[in-house]
């Protein structure tokens, strides 16, 4: 057991020792750890981007989202449509509520 301590102990140090010997050239090193950070930051800036437009809502299933409005803090009013029904809905943390059912004469597009 003190032999194996003693060997961890001894090369502890090794990854720095070798990555200092390694890094000659302080430039190089700074652009290999900096350009994949900044493409992942990127790929996080549009990925929250996207969802925030709300491209991750309307699909192209049975359900869209047409216009979804906030009228508190976090209650909305939500246009939907589902299987050729266009449905109003009040959305809160507890709970959704039909408030309206519109018709084809009643909607404006």
């Amino acid at each position: 057991m003190k032999n194996l301590l003693r060997n961890v102990l001894v090369l502890l140090p090794w990854p720095s020792i070798a990555f200092a010997t390694e890094a000659s050239d302080g430039g190089s090193v700074m652009l290999s750890l900096l350009v994949p950070l900044i493409a992942v930051t990127a790929a996080m800036v549009a990925m929250f981007w996207w969802l925030r437009r709300g491209k991750a809502l309307s699909g192209s299933g049975p359900l869209k989202v047409v216009q979804a409005v906030a009228v508190g803090a976090r209650e909305r009013v939500v246009v939907l449509d589902a299987q050729g029904r266009r449905l109003v809905l009040g959305v809160t943390p507890n709970k959704i509520e039909l408030i309206a059912e519109l018709h084809a004469s009643d909607s404006s597009q």
